[in-house]
Parts: structure tokens; sequence; C-alpha cells
């Protein structure tokens, strides 16, 4: 059965309370369905434990319901459930792979960064790299975000350790070619990093066919699941012979008073306490999204973003940023020719019609800031989006330059 946006969103609590709500902000935060909650309110009520290691009823049913919701994530991502890890966050993730990366048995000493990369991924390499004393070179992109390739090509080298590129940028959702960005870091044997957090709901391939080591996503952007976590991916190569650089609780088999083992993957990447509940509501929204996946959930984001490209495209008074087409559930904008009015007021203005859109630098400044120094309205969609929706944005646009520009 083809997707009914309307009936998508009776899925949804929020639209309960607020029915008018027009949402454009599911690259930052998507939105949870009713499913995910219910779950996570299940676990708090009847299990609530999150000890790893426990021998009593209560413990070994929270570590089956990890280890089920790996399972239906592996299943999602078509990979081995071993090779997915929990994360507390992106920025932890990045940091605990550069600590754990022995570079100076590599004889490394260089990150290569893309001038894309969201602050989750750029901020916590150049931090690792202040205090391992690590070289870092930026790839730039062009006005419309595409990478430049042969400056690529030409700054990885011998010396590189890590490269890092994003699949689908933030801000104006271009797409880098992370299969040709893959064979050059592996030529060099360097490691790829690629946060696919912006993607991996709207694949209709395995994000591992992408051919990157290690594959970083948010529980809550896309996937529908509660804020409050990440995903790592690794290769079966990488996953066997790294030791992360941030461990502790069941990531570590046996401690001595000097000394410790790593335990095997995917525990040994799972430092701390995981957040079970997020884990267990993001184990329902997979079940929910899978489900709009077997009916046309692909085709469906087509049509909306070609109706968000074309109305936005129409506009005369928009600057639109990057390419947008089919493809796209991310768009970049601003009013007037030159962005002469306030990304913010634009979004207040929308606001008081309750259509909801991101502003600002979006956490991506050295992409956001070429492009304009105040930052830009992104809007982004997701199958709650309707025509109706995207019909009311526009309509909201046009009259605010009708009447402020």
């Amino acid at each position: 059965m083809p997707i009914n946006p309307d009936d998508v969103k009776k899925e949804f609590g929020i639209y309960d309370d607020n029915p008018d709500l027009a949402y454009f902000d599911s690259a930052s935060t998507t939105l949870v369905p009713k499913t995910a909650i219910d779950a996570m309110t299940t676990f708090l009520t009847s299990t609530v434990v999150s000890s790893r290691r426990g021998a009593y009823k209560l413990a070994v049913n929270g570590s089956a319901i990890v280890e089920d919701v790996r399972a239906k994530l592996a299943t999602f991502l078509n990979t081995d459930k071993a090779q997915v890890s929990f994360q507390k966050s992106i920025p932890s993730a990045v940091a605990s792979l550069v600590y754990g990366y022995d570079w100076k048995k590599e004889q490394r000493n260089k990150i290569i960064i893309s001038q894309s990369e969201e602050h989750s991924v750029l901020v916590a390499l150049l931090r690792a790299a202040q205090v391992l004393n690590l070289q870092v070179e930026t790839i730039p992109v062009d006005k419309n975000g595409i990478l430049n390739m042969e400056t690529l090509k030409d700054t990885i080298d011998e010396k590189t350790g890590i490269v890092a590129v994003g699949h689908v940028t933030v801000g104006i959702g271009m797409s880098n070619p992370i299969e040709e960005v893959a064979r050059i870091a592996h030529e060099n044997e360097s490691l790829l990093l690629t946060d696919i957090s912006r993607s991996v709901a709207f694949l209709d391939t395995s994000p591992t066919l992408l051919k990157a080591d290690i594959l970083l996503f948010s529980g809550n952007i896309g996937l529908m699941g509660p804020p409050g976590f990440s995903v790592q991916w690794v290769t079966r190569t990488l996953g066997t012979k790294h030791i992360p650089g941030i461990v502790g609780g069941s990531s570590v088999a046996n401690v001595e008073k000097t000394s410790f083992e790593s335990s095997f993957q995917p525990d040994k990447f799972e430092s701390g306490t995981i957040n079970i509940p997020a884990i267990v509501g993001l184990g329902a929204a997979i079940d929910y999204l899978s489900h709009l996946h077997q009916n046309n959930f692909h085709s469906y984001m087509r049509i909306i973003s070609r109706h968000m490209a074309d109305r936005l495209n129409d506009m005369k008074c928009l600057t639109v940023y990057g390419t947008p087409n089919d493809r796209n559930t991310i768009f970049g904008f601003n009013l007037g020719s030159d962005g002469s009015m306030s990304c913010h007021d634009v979004a207040l203005f929308l606001d008081e019609s309750n259509i909801a859109v991101r502003s600002g630098l979006v956490c991506a400044h050295p992409l956001i800031k070429p492009i304009s120094s105040e930052g830009i309205v992104q809007a982004s969609l997701h199958a709650y989006n309707s025509l109706e929706d995207i019909d009311r944005l526009i309509d909201g646009l046009r009259l605010i330059c009708n009447h402020l520009l």
C-alpha cells in the first residue's frame, strides 16, 4: 500500500497535540513514532536494568533486548550484528577511534577532513589532533558544496591515518562520492570515516556498499529513534584488530591492577553504560521504518523531494544552495539574492504559521559561512511530510517575500 502522509502522521503523538504542524527539521531531529515511545515505556516499567553482566532475570532480559535490537539494525543495514555497536554520541565514537589508532606503529601523523563535515565529526577530530599533535588538512568544497576530488587525491598520502568525509552534507544536502573517496584512501592504506546520519534512512542499498571503514550515524536522525545515542559500524578487519581509545564497563573482559584485556566485538566498542531505553526505542522505530520501506517509501520520498525542489527553484526571491533534485531530503536557502533577510527572522515568521525549519550555521560553520556568513534556512523532509506541507511552506515564504523584501 502506498504511503499516505495523513496515515503516517497518526503514528506520531506530536500531531495529536499539534495537528497543523508542518515539520521540516528532520535532518536535525526526526520525530519519534508512538510505537518507539511505547517500547521505551514498557522497558522502563517492566525491565529497567541496564546491567550487561547480571545473572538474574531482569538483567538477562535487558541484555537480550539489546541484542535483539542489534540484530534488527544489522538486518536493516544488511550486515553482521557483530559489526554494529551502540555509542554515546558521534563525537565520543570519533574520539575513541582516533585515540585507539596506533599512530606510532603505523608511522602516520595526518588526518584529512572534508570542509563539509558536521561539527560532531570535525571538532572531535580537531581536538584529538591537538592532543596527539597530529597534522590536519581540509579538503575544500565549491559554492555548491561539491568536494574537490583532485585536492583530495593530492592530499591523502602514506602519512594519512584517517580520512573523514560524510555522505550527505548538513545544510544543503549534497551527496559525496564515498566509494571513490574510499578507493583513494585505501590506495594509501588510510581509514575512511563516514557520517551517514542524513542518508541511512533513505538509502535503497546497504550503506556498507559505500566501502568506508567506519560508518557513524545518530539514532534520532532519519531512523526515527529517540535522541541520546549513536551507532557505529566497522569493517570486520578493523573490528578485530582495533582497540578503542575509550574503554570501561563491558568493553573490557579482564582487569588487573595495571592492565586490562579488551572484550570481543561489538562489546569492546561499547564503553560504560549504554542508553538501553533509547536503544529499545530505536528497535521499535526500525520496525516501523522497515514497514514504510516495504510500502513505496523511496518512491514517495522522491515525489515530495521533487515537489520541494521545483517549488523552491520557482521562487525568484530565494537563493537556493547546492543543486537540489528528487534525491535530496535536505534543502538550504535564503530570502533575497544576497541573503538580505536574516535566516532566523524567516524561521520566526514561519513559526507563526506553525511551520518549523532550522536556521543558522547548522553545526557546519566551515561549510555554511562561505555561502552565507549569518547562516541559512534548512528545510528537511521525512515520510510524515506531505505535498500540502510543502505548499504551506512555499506560501509562507512567498508571503514574507511580498511583504518584507
